[in-house]
């Protein structure tokens, strides 16, 4: 299977609204309350989106077999948690039929290549306790860094970030 990366565009927005809406509902169906999982929005989503790519944030796609099957997006950190890391993932998600082949890879190191291209060296990512995705962040040299809580729907959920340095890589 062959997969490209590449900037999203706005036309791109449906699908990457679908696949987080997807993953969304398939990473964290053993954290979060059913409910609010089934409320999740591919519109919603697609409009959140559409507004990371109007805000000049990196917004990535990953396809194959000539569909979108993952994305990326991230940049400045937006909330300092440890000096040593200035950019950030904002989220990364793929489709759930195509995890676990490499392709989150892939779109992680294109971009970590354009955070070291804006001057930053080293990267976070937050996840909520409980995500299996620690595996991922830990295998890229991820270290746990910081603890904060996510309020979602007015309960608290414990999250914790990840860090790794990049300008080395």
């Amino acid at each position: 299977m062959t997969v490209t990366i590449r900037e999203a565009g706005k036309a791109d927005c449906k699908r990457i609204g679908e696949i987080s809406m997807l993953s969304w509902q398939s990473s964290y169906k053993h954290i979060l309350p059913a409910d609010y999982l089934a409320a999740i929005s591919q519109e919603d989503r697609a409009n959140r989106f559409e507004r990371v790519l109007a805000s000049g944030s990196s917004l990535l796609v990953a396809e194959a077999e000539n569909t979108i099957v993952g994305f990326i997006s991230g940049g400045r950190c937006r909330e300092s948690v440890h000096p040593d890391y200035d950019g950030e993932v904002y989220a990364i998600y793929l489709d759930p039929d195509y995890m676990k082949r490499g392709i989150g890879k892939l779109l992680m190191q294109s971009l970590e290549k354009r955070l070291i291209a804006e001057g930053m060296t080293g990267v976070v990512a937050w996840m909520l306790v409980g995500n299996d995705a620690k595996h991922f962040y830990e295998g890229l040299g991820g270290e746990k860094i910081a603890e904060d809580n996510l309020q979602i729907d007015g309960v608290s959920y414990p999250e914790i970030a990840y860090g790794w340095k990049i300008a080395d890589r």
